[in-house]
């Protein structure tokens, strides 16, 4: 692992750009629908998704849209770079179709999530029933873009081979998705208790959690793909052979 990290340092730049493009659009699209000062955006983003359906606002779904095609774009030329040469673009159309229906699901799913929180208000029981309920399903997707890249497939068996990684490998999986969560969420903690003022006198803070966490993505993302190949080579994805009795009503 360590020496695929080594060959693969240059990456974290690639990583970098993706998380502040993760971190730049939904500040963007939240500004769009409620022309708030930066302090209460960055309290406040639920993505570009949420923001259009709630603004019912063709820029803002026009923002969506560009972002998850560029999103996906990317995500698939990091993933293919992490395993190979270097690559800006996925290998394919087929690919390309594939990791963006992926990551529609999840911008999806996270829309409702902030949705059911903002139905939940003050009260914080059901709010955190939402996050530990959206963190499950992350957690079961957590390999599913790496095998849609990696393995060739498609979006369902690609979800349904991660849930078998993570079952192959919970603890390491786990407490990586923990980390990632924790660390991200203390630094938007900082960052908002540093930001006044103007974007420009935020920007510099800014900048810092993006190379920070762009930097703590891309270790997490060597981890989890070696963790995966590691996995598969070793034949831990495969199904269980049924026995001789498990077709025997009982």
């Amino acid at each position: 692992m360590t020496a695929v990290l080594h060959a693969k340092q240059y990456l974290v730049f690639f990583a970098i750009g993706l998380y502040t493009l993760d971190f730049a659009v939904p500040i963007g699209s939240a500004w769009l629908y409620r022309h708030e000062p930066l302090t209460e955006l960055l309290r406040h983003t639920w993505g570009p998704l949420a923001d259009a359906v709630a603004a019912r606002s063709a820029v803002i779904a026009a923002v969506f849209v560009t972002y998850l095609l560029v999103g996906a774009w990317l995500r698939a030329g990091y993933i293919r770079s992490l395993v190979g040469p270097f690559h800006l673009r996925p290998a394919d159309r087929r690919q390309f179709l594939r990791l963006l229906t992926l990551q529609l699901a999840l911008e999806i799913v996270g829309a409702l999530a902030a949705g059911a929180i903002l139905l939940a208000g003050d009260d914080l029981l059901p709010a955190n029933l939402v996050v530990l309920g959206l963190l499950a399903f992350y957690l079961v997707v957590l390999y599913a873009d790496y095998i849609i890249v990696i393995g060739d497939v498609g979006p369902l068996r690609a979800i349904a081979l991660s849930l078998r990684t993570v079952r192959a490998t919970l603890l390491p999986s786990a407490l990586i998705l923990l980390a990632v969560t924790l660390l991200g969420a203390a630094a938007s903690g900082l960052l908002d208790e540093e930001v006044t003022g103007s974007l420009t006198r935020a920007a510099p803070m800014m900048l810092v959690q993006c190379v920070i966490m762009g930097g703590v993505v891309f270790v997490a993302d060597v981890v989890l793909v070696v963790l995966y190949l590691n996995a598969a080579e070793t034949g831990r994805l495969k199904p269980a052979p049924r026995s001789a009795g498990d077709g025997r009503m009982l």
